[in-house]
């Protein structure tokens, strides 16, 4: 048990024992070095989030069911770089599923096929899943614990392939999804706007609807988006009826 009071510890053998560290402050020791605490990437959950004005500026709600579907709805799409260059000023929502990447806009009823997992010039990476935090190239570097405005969270940097930073922020006390910022820009790399979705813990659910996953009447016959930032080729070889379990 934790002493009662400072000065006052407890006894083993006659002799005071070290005052308890919390491991959310300090990770344990191995070799005398401090060890990095493990990424955890969930497979399904959901959760409010805002972004800041270097990002979306916007707030939304995020929806994961790996590795079947993947749900970003933008209040106001403005600041992303697939939603803005198509409309502008509306509420956005990147619904990827059955081998689509699909771009909607609820409000306007309006809805395309940005692109498809498997082919085009422009291939969507899919529904993000834990493999981007393991590690596998050695590319995911622990930075340590940052301040968010949540609270304090474990942060890494998992850097792309042309040494690009993507940050991932961990919560210290619970091990959830914080923070996600993704390097990404606007219309020119001149101008940033990161995929940067700051998670609100209250609204954090692994339960998800399958009804946020499902493919609005207006999108299921959408053709392409024809939109540069898109890829007109959407043909997709797996069955694209998929439907999500």
């Amino acid at each position: 048990a934790r002493a009662a009071a400072v000065g006052r510890l407890p006894l083993v053998a006659g002799r005071a024992l070290p005052p308890l560290v919390d491991a959310k402050v300090l990770p344990p020791l191995v070799n005398g070095k401090l060890m990095a605490p493990k990424p955890m990437w969930p497979r399904r959950f959901a959760a409010a989030f805002s972004s800041p004005p270097r990002g979306k500026n916007t707030t939304g709600a995020y929806s994961l069911l790996y590795p079947e579907a993947e749900r970003i709805a933008l209040a106001d799409g403005s600041r992303d770089h697939l939603c803005s260059a198509l409309h502008p000023g509306t509420a956005c929502t990147q619904l990827t599923t059955g081998g689509f990447r699909y771009l909607d806009f609820p409000l306007l009823g309006r809805c395309c096929k940005c692109c498809s997992y498997a082919s085009g010039s422009y291939r969507c990476g899919g529904p993000l899943g834990p493999q981007w935090l393991d590690n596998a190239t050695g590319n995911l570097v622990y930075m340590g614990v940052a301040a968010t405005p949540h609270g304090q969270c474990d942060k890494w940097d998992a850097q792309g392939l042309r040494g690009h930073h993507n940050y991932y922020y961990q919560f210290t006390d619970r091990g959830t999804p914080c923070e996600v910022d993704g390097l990404n820009y606007l219309r020119t790399p001149s101008q940033p706007a990161d995929d940067l979705y700051v998670f609100d813990p209250a609204s954090y659910s692994t339960e998800v609807a399958l009804s946020d996953f499902e493919v609005p009447s207006r999108c299921a016959g959408a053709g392409a988006c024809r939109a540069s930032v898109c890829d007109d080729d959407t043909r997709h070889p797996r069955n694209i009826n998929e439907r999500v379990r």
